[in-house]
């Protein structure tokens, strides 16, 4: 029962990531990146320290002696991750993007074998490289030859640098001290990245700027704070304790699939054979992976010796 949980957590953090690849795409004429993000952590900051103040309250001088933790997380949960995809957009393709946030769960299967010293089993390789391959089949349309379209721009470097990030904040996890509860820790998390967004949106944005959001634009940033950070968060962080970083990691690959069927039935796009070619081909390599890993060692607080899409 707790595995299933696990996978559902994961699945739900993976549903509002990829509902958010067609938000930014309908604002990104509107919102900047940096109101974007700054507007969604402020109201996340506000829900997750009333959802956890007697946890953070109880834990102050265990929270305060793991700041840098905490200002690691902030760095690569809160202020690069997404931000960073808004600017990518500006300077490259959907299909370069989506080429390299399949990079994510490679990044983070690497570092949790380099730095946790986690065994990967052959059929978690095989299963990685299968869904590898059923992403990049969907996104190339189901001809290899495309691949010959991807440039190397500032906006690929920015995306690379945006997975990596999100990969090292999935790893940090294991961190986590154990009498500090996921809630507060990403409260905490959470309020660290709005002091360094906000700021820098200020600095960035014009007055008059600010000064012409309407309802819709605070709706979006309202919902990005509470179910994109908040609830997609908090359910991802829950994944890597319960599944392990390599079985959670292989979720990631839904993300497309999930946003493609969004797609279908939000903006009325088609849905194609190489689409469910490719999705065939992700589901086979995340029961591979899953199969593979029942040695996996959790990332619980017994182990921690326990966020990220688009997000």
């Amino acid at each position: 029962m707790k595995v299933l949980l696990g996978y559902a957590t994961a699945l739900t953090a993976i549903f509002f990531w990829s509902i958010n690849i067609l938000i930014a795409s309908s604002f990104a004429h509107s919102l900047r990146p940096l109101e974007i993000s700054a507007g969604r952590w402020c109201v996340a900051s506000l829900i997750l320290v009333v959802l956890a103040w007697k946890d953070i309250k109880l834990h102050w001088k265990i929270l305060v002696q793991h700041k840098l933790l905490i200002l690691c997380l902030a760095l690569t949960g809160v202020v690069f991750t997404n931000t960073l995809v808004y600017y990518a957009g500006r300077t490259t393709t959907a299909i370069d993007i989506g080429l390299l946030d399949i990079t994510g769960p490679i990044f983070l299967v690497i570092f949790t074998r380099i730095f946790l010293k986690t065994t990967i089993f052959p059929k978690q390789i095989l299963g990685l490289m299968i869904a590898f391959v059923g992403v990049v089949f969907i996104i190339l349309d189901g001809n290899f030859k495309n691949i010959t379209q991807f440039q190397f721009v500032p906006g690929n470097f920015i995306m690379l640098f945006n997975t990596l990030s999100f990969a090292t904040y999935s790893l940090l996890q294991h961190k986590r001290p154990p009498e500090i509860s996921q809630t507060a820790l990403l409260a905490c998390t959470a309020v660290a990245g709005a002091c360094i967004l906000l700021p820098l949106m200020l600095i960035t944005t014009p007055m008059a700027k600010l000064s012409s959001f309407d309802g819709q634009d605070w709706g979006l940033v309202i919902y990005l704070g509470v179910f994109n950070s908040v609830i997609a968060y908090l359910a991802w962080n829950n994944a890597l304790t319960t599944l392990g970083n390599v079985r959670t990691s292989i979720i990631y690959y839904l993300l497309p699939i999930f946003s493609g069927i969004g797609a279908y039935f939000a903006l009325g796009e088609k849905l194609y054979w190489y689409d469910m070619v490719g999705g065939l081909c992700v589901i086979g390599g995340i029961a591979l992976v899953s199969l593979g890993a029942q040695k996996e060692p959790k990332l619980s607080s017994a182990s921690a010796g326990v966020s990220t899409i688009k997000k």
